[in-house]
């Protein structure tokens, strides 16, 4: 036997030990700030797989050793619990540290990133008085979002609400006018870009079309969001920019074509393609395409059978008993519980259905039987979309925002927004003349801009608009002792139709009954008669 055997198989060992030991630390290198790692520290990077940062944890907490031990389900429950707690006392310092460490634990759970973010922006933020600090919450609730995205990345849901935060919490919230100011200040939430490309509408905008894109390019799925309102968000942003500056002075060329792109996306919303209630999909522009479809089957079933339908609603009269009769021809206003059968039975019997007209028509012509069926499940087809499609439209109030882009580009609308905003300007400045002139220019601009467009509903979203203005104008007419319903003012104005249309609150009931009375030719209202709603100045002085 060798003596220096032992020797020999040990070196060997060693050998291949460093062998092996070269690939695993290529493959399992960990990464660092300045190095990349192996490759499987590459892979996990690039898709977003590596396991909870225990280093970001605090290392004197508890949750650590809970997390280091294998109890992560113990530990994340641990700073739920925290989190309530700090925010229940305020300590929104230590509130902020604790989401940080639920995130590294739970770095792929959405909902922590959704709840979590939702606190800071919107619960945290007006806990606060200064405005400044309240900004600062709101920033840390989209920067939070923004971590999570990093973890998720193409998620749609944690898209969505990025878009969300930074459109609606920035542009809408009380203090949206100084929230819009910092945002295009801020170069945390703007690292690039020039200032005309940091609004806060216009980022919103940006982070909708990456939801989108995901589902379109990236195949996620939607999960529970609907369809109708996620994919109509980027050209919801694109018009809530456009009303924003106008409202803050951006006028001409740059607003139109801020409507222009607007009603560019909506359209473009329109035509896509959408998920419903149903097997099938629907777009909200083939509305008529299904309607027409609809009528044509409808018509090539009736001349099948000229007037069978109507027979048969007939027959089904004709067999009603007396009582059924009865409540057929004067349904009751306030039916009892059998009154209400009867109707029930009323109604399913004249409801002749397309199944019943095919049935007829197969025992009448039985080689035109395959031909009705064909033509009655193609009505019920199309019946089916329509529905939908209105649904669908109702609730996005498609054809409103479609009208409204169209509008808002006419040189009329352009220039009477414009107009009212100089108005507002000089009344300001103290310019009362100047100010009712501008005012009056700017209903006489509005008047011609929605002759254009008779289908607008006058009592729109645009009425009320136009409406605050006119309160605007009253109050220049106020400091120049007159009235909106005197002779001279009265007759100059072009909106009493739409002020009529949208005074719910009844602040124009005095002004509209007396114009309505100068013109049908009625007495006149005393004008010097206090409103119901006035306080008597008497009431007001301490006794």
């Amino acid at each position: 036997m060798n003596p220096n055997a032992p020797l020999f198989r040990k070196v060997a060992y060693l050998s291949a030990l460093v062998i092996l030991a070269i690939p695993i630390i290529y493959l399992g290198a960990p990464s660092t700030k300045n190095e990349a790692g192996g490759k499987l520290a590459q892979l996990r990077t690039e898709n977003r797989l590596g396991q909870a940062d225990l280093g970001a944890i605090d290392p004197a907490s508890e949750t650590i050793r809970l997390a280091t031990l294998g109890l992560r389900g113990i530990a994340v429950t641990m700073l739920w619990s925290k989190a309530n707690e700090l925010k229940k006392t305020e300590d929104w310092t230590g509130f902020q540290a604790t989401l940080e460490q639920l995130a590294r634990l739970q770095p792929y759970f959405i909902k922590v990133w959704e709840y979590q973010a939702w606190n800071l922006s919107y619960n945290v933020s007006v806990e606060v008085d200064n405005v400044r600090d309240r900004f600062y919450y709101v920033k840390q609730g989209i920067q939070y979002l923004k971590e999570g995205i990093g973890y998720n990345r193409d998620n749609p849901t944690l898209l969505d609400d990025l878009g969300w935060f930074t459109g609606n919490k920035v542009g809408r919230a009380d203090e949206h006018v100084i929230y819009r100011q910092l945002f295009k200040l801020d170069e945390d939430l703007n690292p690039e870009g020039d200032l005309t490309a940091r609004d806060n509408w216009l980022v919103s905008k940006g982070w909708y079309e990456q939801a989108v894109k995901s589902i379109d390019v990236g195949g996620q799925p939607l999960g529970t969001k609907n369809p109708t309102t996620f994919f109509d968000s980027p050209a919801r942003s694109q018009i809530s920019y456009a009303e924003a500056i106008e409202t803050e002075g951006v006028f001409g060329q740059l607003a139109k074509r801020a409507w222009q792109e607007g009603a560019k996306l909506w359209r473009e919303y329109g035509e896509r393609d959408m998920p419903s209630t149903e097997e099938f999909t629907i777009a909200l522009l083939d509305l008529k395409k299904w309607q027409d479809e609809e009528k044509k089957l409808r018509a090539e079933l009736e001349a099948m059978s000229p007037g069978l339908e109507s027979q048969m609603k007939d027959e089904a009269i004709a067999a009603f008993t007396s009582e059924q009769r009865a409540i057929y021809e004067t349904p009751p206003a306030n039916p009892t519980p059998e009154e209400s059968k009867l109707q029930g039975e009323v109604v399913a019997a004249v409801d002749v259905t397309l199944g019943e007209i095919a049935g007829q028509i197969a025992k009448a012509q039985p080689d035109k039987a395959a031909e009705a069926r064909r033509l009655a499940t193609g009505i019920d087809n199309a019946r089916r979309r329509v529905s939908s499609i209105e649904s669908n439209r109702d609730v996005a109030n498609y054809e409103y925002w479609r009208i409204r882009c169209d509008l808002e580009q006419t040189p009329e609308a352009l220039d009477a927004r414009r107009l009212a905003h100089d108005a507002k300007r000089e009344f300001e400045e103290g310019d009362l003349l100047g100010a009712k002139a501008l005012y009056e220019r700017s209903f006489d601009g509005w008047a011609k801009a929605l002759a254009q467009f008779p289908e607008l509903p006058i009592d729109s979203t645009t009425g009320s608009d136009i409406v605050d203005v006119v309160e605007e104008y009253v109050l220049v007419l106020n400091q120049m002792d007159l009235r909106l319903s005197d002779e001279e003012v009265a007759d100059r104005f072009a909106l009493w139709d739409l002020v009529k249309a949208n005074d719910g609150q009844q602040k124009f009931a005095a002004e509209i009954e007396i114009y309505d009375a100068r013109v049908t030719g009625k007495p006149i209202p005393n004008p010097a008669a206090p409103s119901k709603s006035l306080i008597n100045p008497a009431d007001a002085i301490p006794q």
